[in-house]
């Protein structure tokens, strides 16, 4: 036989999954702006590699002719691919807290006494 139990995480007193959602979406805000801070950091050091030549061996390792616009999308893809990380695990921490419980089915098998 068997007998389902359901688990309820969430109540009147415990909110676990909203301070975990809370935490999750300040945590993914500060990513969020890490990211784009990093961003303009890559974006002023392209600026100043074009103004300076002798920049670009320094902050890239390139020779001074090397940056184009195809090295230039390049360095910005892994900010980019960070951006897009912190937003999407913004969204499922706003999605957890805007759920106010869970309930989790538990299946238990069960002898019956006597048999």
């Amino acid at each position: 036989m068997h007998r389902i139990i359901i688990l309820k995480v969430g109540g009147k007193r415990l909110h676990l999954l909203k301070v975990t959602g809370s935490l999750v979406v300040v945590g993914a805000a500060l990513g969020v702006l890490s990211a784009i801070a990093s961003m303009f950091r890559l974006l002023k050091q392209l600026e100043l590699a074009q103004l300076n030549p002798q920049l670009a061996a320094q902050a890239f390792g390139l020779t001074p002719s090397a940056i184009t616009s195809d090295i230039a999308l390049g360095l910005f893809m892994a900010p980019s691919a960070w951006l897009m990380f912190w937003i999407a695990l913004f969204v499922i921490g706003a999605m957890v807290y805007r759920s106010g419980n869970v309930l989790l089915p538990i299946e238990e098998e069960v002898e019956k006494e006597g048999a």
